[in-house]
């Protein structure tokens, strides 16, 4: 027959044993429930970044700023991250203005798409100046090492070279090497200033010296 302290004595053990087995349960499903809930919260946000003429924008940066990590956009612009609903996301290209996204809190299911549009930004950059010579003394020996032509009769002939040239070509029409040449420089200047201010030629001083040459020869005036 069974004490009644020995009963006693199960009784204490079994609360004991439910008051350390339950706060341990309690424990790893509150951590269960917090990793559903945090898995719940992960989005995929993916798009293509292009400028206003939607065209795509190559290696742009796409950074979480609330986290500190991101990714870049492929050669196609597209791009894709996991974030969570109220993520900062900061879009970096150079050349273009940086761009600014919030996700959204009401996000209907784990895949959010956008395609995102970013606005050029046009700067100045200062005149750099590149000579042949590393040094003044390098400059001062190729100076004095010059050695300039000083008969008349020398540049002259060169002179005469060069106006035959101008007269033929007058003649006969542009060739197709000086075609190739002038389309060639067209789209070097097209590619030079992109994402600047761009190069208008009504600002060439050369341009303007032939036109003026050309009024005084009377080029523009009407033989009617």
């Amino acid at each position: 027959m069974i004490s009644g302290r020995t009963i006693v004595g199960y009784a204490v053990f079994f609360a004991l044993f439910i008051g350390l087995a339950l706060p341990a349960d309690l424990s790893g499903q509150r951590r269960r429930d917090k990793e559903r809930a945090e898995k719940r919260e992960l989005v995929e946000f993916s798009g293509i970044v292009r400028d206003l003429q939607h065209r795509p924008l190559s290696y742009v940066n796409v950074i979480i700023l609330t986290e500190g990590r991101g990714c870049s956009t492929n050669g196609q612009g597209m791009f894709s991250v996991v974030v969570r609903p109220n993520d900062t996301i900061l879009f970096s290209h150079v050349g273009h203005k940086g761009t600014i996204h919030i996700i959204p809190d009401s996000l209907g299911g784990q895949q959010y798409p956008a395609d995102i549009f970013m606005v050029a930004d046009t700067f100045q950059l200062a005149e750099v100046r590149i000579y042949p010579w590393k040094t003044y003394q390098e400059f001062k020996e190729a100076f004095l090492a010059l050695d300039l032509p000083d008969d008349d009769e020398q540049r002259a002939y060169h002179n005469i070279a060069l106006i035959k040239t101008q007269i033929k070509m007058n003649k006969d029409g542009p060739s197709p090497n000086v075609n190739y040449r002038e389309v060639m420089k067209q789209k070097y200047n097209q590619l030079y200033t992109q994402g600047q201010t761009p190069y208008f030629t009504i600002f060439d001083p050369m341009r303007w010296s032939r036109f003026f040459e050309a009024v005084r020869r009377g080029d523009f005036k009407n033989d009617d």
